[in-house]
């Protein structure tokens, strides 16, 4: 089922080639929209919709299914929106939906790119893992041990990207630490606390965790902390959802590198309504040159827990604003 969210009120007409903020109709396609993270998101794109004057509405799935995330779409297509933001897990997800939507002049922003890349931009964000090598051999156990990855589902580049760098760098500088295989938990809390868990039993000198995202770095914990190795294993998680707040303060979390969601949903509602006002003619939108800047993480730890960036960087459900 498709539910509808908003909090920047109902749009009246669409594609009327007006460029006025206030005849401007933006769509968003929200999977795993009960995940903090992208709660976050869409409240920063809410406030930031309601700042710039313009309408938009949500359709949300709470899984990343293939015929959710479809059903979700073509109910935001079918209100003709002036621009839509799309959440693809795969990145050939709805490439060929999207060319369709820009060549009848609506530009669509993606949170990852889609392969072919047929949006008109993407919001890129700094979550390489080669930003943090450093930062994250920093964490790593004297004694060796095994480590793992855990991911969300594959086929979401930008998503591996976070972790292979992390993974790359301890096998080239820690022949005493064994990369275990990546294990994927399809961003489920409960499947990640049951994988990590297994894990703990037939690895007990695991000792290094990376989380890919927020479900991955909450259920880490939980199995961490039911097994009584908290500080034993280290583990380094993405995000920054109140569950993973929780466990880095209790010293379960070792750090967290909190994506900037609501920057990125005000981001990708200034895209879009720049996009629309510049051509009100509705002519076919080609792809943003040169692409956005990466917008920046925030690394925390227990020592800058209530340091005002870190704080601001926590994700917060309901919305603060």
């Amino acid at each position: 089922m498709v539910a509808l969210a908003g909090c920047s009120g109902q749009a009246t007409g669409g594609g009327s080639g007006s460029a006025s903020a206030s005849d401007i109709k933006l769509a968003g396609v929200m999977a795993n929209a009960t995940d903090p993270y992208w709660i976050s998101v869409m409240c920063g794109a809410d406030a930031q919709a309601k700042k710039s004057g313009v309408a938009l509405k949500w359709y949300t799935t709470p899984t990343t299914s293939t015929d959710s995330m479809t059903q979700a779409f073509n109910s935001a297509t079918l209100t003709n929106p002036d621009g839509l933001f799309l959440t693809p897990f795969q990145a050939t997800q709805f490439s060929t939906q999207v060319s369709q939507l820009m060549g009848k002049g609506v530009p669509v922003v993606t949170s990852t790119p889609l392969d072919p890349a047929t949006q008109y931009t993407d919001i890129p964000l700094a979550t390489d893992g080669s930003n943090f090598v450093d930062e994250f051999m920093k964490i790593l156990p004297d004694g060796g041990g095994s480590m793992v990855a855990l991911g969300g589902i594959t086929g979401i580049p930008v998503l591996d990207a976070t972790w292979k760098p992390l993974e790359e760098a301890v096998q080239n500088q820690r022949s005493d630490i064994t990369v275990l295989p990546t294990e994927y938990t399809n961003f489920e809390v409960t499947k990640t606390t049951q994988i990590v868990s297994g894990l703990l039993l037939a690895h007990p000198d695991l000792s290094v965790i990376i989380a890919s995202t927020g479900p991955e770095g909450q259920g880490a914990a939980a199995a961490v902390q039911q097994a009584g190795k908290a500080g034993k294993v280290k583990i380094w998680a993405y995000d920054a959802v109140p569950a993973e707040v929780d466990a880095l303060k209790s010293g379960v979390i070792t750090v967290l590198a909190a994506k900037p969601a609501k920057r990125m949903g005000e981001k990708l509602v200034n895209e879009l309504v720049d996009a629309v006002k510049a051509n009100p003619g509705k002519k076919a939108v080609k792809p943003l040159s040169p692409s956005l800047d990466p917008l920046p993480l925030t690394i925390i730890t227990k020592d800058n827990i209530d340091s005002p960036e870190a704080q601001a960087a926590m994700y917060k459900s309901p919305c603060d604003n």
